[in-house]
């Protein structure tokens, strides 16, 4: 899925400088009612949040409001933000109604470079990616984001960047997550072969240098060369 959006200036909420909005819209054909082109295309989008990707420069904590399909207004916060990218988590969840009829308006990531970077980033675990799968079990065990964090001792966004698949818990994690979810260990283990898949070995290399340095895996550039 890939959606054309307009992210509008920040805007005072109430008359207060201290807390700017920005709108955020929807447009099916990728033109602004002025006939300017989209200046974010949004990547994904959930019950949970949305990803983005802009060229203007978004800051955490930021608000986001979007008029969607079924849903009405809502707000969105930017929890994280890696180079052009930018993940947002909406103050309410959506409903599998709105969340389905925001999709529509979106074309296949795969016809995107992004998409496609995107795709291979995540490493399946029996056709499901792992992002997917801590997602499902979460929902399924009726637990928060909130719940899970507070078990593990991370925070919520971290959480979120799992599911989402923008960060890979480290190995040695995943059994504590089965437990967080109340499902086996084996729930969340690949399957024989997954491992040699690229994207996957990088991401958790980096990853286990962030967290040796003390950084943030944004902040970690790998370079191979075959």
């Amino acid at each position: 899925m890939a959606i054309k959006a307009h992210l509008g200036s920040p805007t005072a909420i109430d008359g207060q400088r201290t807390a700017p909005r920005r709108a955020l819209r929807l447009e099916a054909s990728g033109l602004a009612s002025d006939g300017a082109e989209a200046n974010v295309v949004i990547h994904n989008i959930s019950a949970v949040g949305l990803l983005l990707e802009t060229d203007l420069a978004l800051t955490s904590g930021e608000q986001l409001t979007l008029d969607l399909p079924e849903a009405g207004i809502v707000t969105a916060v930017v929890v994280w933000h890696s180079d052009r990218l930018y993940g947002c988590a909406f103050e309410l969840a959506l409903t599998p109604a709105a969340v389905a009829a925001a999709q529509l308006q979106g074309d296949a990531p795969e016809d995107t470079p992004l998409g496609n970077r995107l795709a291979q980033r995540v490493a399946g675990i029996g056709g499901e990616a792992l992002g997917g799968r801590i997602n499902r079990l979460r929902r399924e065990a009726g637990l928060t984001l909130a719940d899970v964090a507070a078990k593990l001792g991370v925070s919520k966004p971290t959480v979120w960047a799992w599911e989402k698949g923008k960060a890979r818990p480290l190995p040695e994690r995943l059994d504590a997550i089965a437990a967080a979810l109340g499902v086996g260990a084996d729930a969340l283990r690949e399957a024989p072969g997954a491992g040699g898949d690229i994207a996957a070995v990088i991401e958790e290399c980096r990853l286990r240098i962030a967290s040796a340095c003390g950084s943030a895996p944004q902040a970690v550039r790998i370079m191979v060369e075959l």
